[in-house]
């Protein structure tokens, strides 16, 4: 018999990580671990090397955007499939561009865990499985995806246009057309917008040596 696919999979809900589970294990795939949170998914990298890590984002202690970027710091090739409730394309992007295998809506696996074992099969493989739901959508241009996650930073125009290398007057017309791309004129309005779309989950994108500089 073919040697079991070994997984540990980071999901806080506790009723939905064991059905995934108890679903999981009627295949050739082995639960090396669970873990509620991000700290837990890390302790448990100590001692096990899963085939691959799915890994959801919503996630108290430690959420898996800070999990994502200690992996690709700590365990570089590791494979990570990312289980999620939002399906904006520019996560998908984000989180390939920083070294995810994988991207999949919870809510396609809840009526067929096919869907999930299909993209287990195919990232342990070595390959990519992003579910055909999520169509690329360009919302924003490549300067715009680049200033994005540094908003979430908190950081100021005048400190955003210092480290992208633009004026601070071409960033306030960049943070301005951000918000029109999302219907609205105000900060309130963006960053309403943006949690509903799980773009809080953003992060820098750095050449994939730098994580283990960090």
């Amino acid at each position: 018999m073919e040697k079991a696919i070994e997984i540990i999979i980071a999901e806080d809900k506790e009723l939905l990580r064991k059905a995934i589970i108890g679903d999981l294990c009627q295949y050739n795939i082995k639960i090396a671990g669970e873990a509620s949170n991000g700290k837990m998914l890390l302790k448990l990298l100590q001692s096990k090397r899963p085939d691959v890590v799915l890994l959801d984002l919503d996630m108290p202690v430690m959420d898996g955007n800070e999990a994502m970027n200690h992996l690709m710091r700590d365990f570089p090739e590791m494979k990570v499939l990312i289980l999620t409730l939002h399906d904006e394309f520019l996560l998908v992007e984000n989180y390939l561009a920083r070294g995810a295998r994988g991207f999949i809506p919870k809510d396609e696996i809840a009526g067929d865990i096919s869907i999930l074992v299909k993209a287990i099969m195919k990232v342990k493989d070595g390959g990519i499985y992003i579910h055909p739901r999520l169509a690329e959508k360009r919302r924003f241009t490549k300067r715009q995806k680049e200033i994005l996650p540094l908003l979430f930073e908190g950081k100021t125009n005048e400190q955003i246009a210092a480290e992208v290398g633009m004026s601070k007057r071409g960033m306030e017309k960049s943070r301005r057309r951000i918000y029109e791309k999302v219907g609205t004129d105000h900060g309130v309005g963006f960053y309403k917008f943006a949690f509903s779309r799980g773009l809080q989950f953003l992060s820098r994108i750095m050449p994939r040596s730098s994580y283990r500089q960090r």
